[in-house]
């Protein structure tokens, strides 16, 4: 079992098996994109190694000691007995702007004959984001941009950090703007990439909604000036770096 597990993170990492060891680093340091590192992890819960935090997970001793254990509730194959966090009840100015934004390519997701039997697919997006994204013209447009979305809350949010991301679920309005509790969310797709923006800032005279699942109502519209401007300057900064890309 190990030598497959190290023929895994080997593709990867981009190291002959042999030469991992146990201070060999697995984590963003080694893998080039957050997608690489979320289907290396598919990769081996489909060799029967299922890690449902691998957030915590920085080299490959990491890794060995998890042995699969201790992963299953993260995973989603036990109860989560963990507390559901509390709504943010200070007052406005408490807390400063929060924000995420993230870029991703298109082309780094898997291909699947069938999204919703995939293991990255299934790991990453909920039911309902599989089959909002299946309906789309482009599917794998719509999953990099729900990916991306998802990474720029967990820098806005570190709490939602050690959350799988099939328990962070992105929900729809009417018009199919993204939405999630407390966030003001912004997608967008250009060139074969996907960039995502989440915000958030005290709202409703200082509370912040819990963040509990998906939203079915828009953020309120008393949401702080400051959000939309910072929207504007990180989409300005987004399509600078789209263009020097070229």
């Amino acid at each position: 079992m190990e030598e497959k597990i190290k023929e895994i993170v080997a593709t990867f990492i981009k190291v002959p098996a042999g030469e991992i060891g146990p201070a060999t680093p697995i984590d963003r340091r080694a893998v080039k994109s957050s997608i690489m590192l979320h289907r290396m992890y598919a990769k081996l819960a489909e060799a029967g190694l299922v890690i449902g935090d691998y957030a915590s997970i920085r080299t490959y001793s990491d890794l060995s000691a998890t042995g699969g254990n201790g992963s299953a509730r993260a995973a989603g194959l036990m109860p989560d007995n963990t507390p559901a966090q509390q709504p943010d009840t200070g007052e406005a100015g408490d807390e400063p702007l929060s924000m995420g934004i993230d870029i991703e390519s298109v082309g780094s997701l898997p291909k699947a004959a069938d999204f919703r039997r995939d293991e990255f697919y299934k790991q990453n997006f909920t039911p309902q984001e599989m089959a909002w994204c299946i309906l789309q013209p482009e599917p794998v447009e719509s999953f990099a941009g729900l990916f991306a979305v998802k990474e720029a809350l967990i820098k806005a949010d570190n709490s939602l950090r050690e959350k799988p991301f099939n328990q962070i679920a992105i929900g729809r309005s009417p018009q199919g703007k993204p939405l999630y509790p407390g966030f003001t969310l912004s997608i967008a797709h250009s060139n074969g990439t996907a960039v995502a923006v989440a915000a958030r800032a005290p709202v409703n005279g200082g509370n912040v909604p819990a963040l509990t699942g998906p939203s079915t109502t828009p953020v309120p519209k008393k949401t702080s000036a400051i959000v939309w401007l910072a929207l504007l300057l990180a989409a300005a900064a987004l399509i600078l770096s789209l263009w020097h890309a070229k």
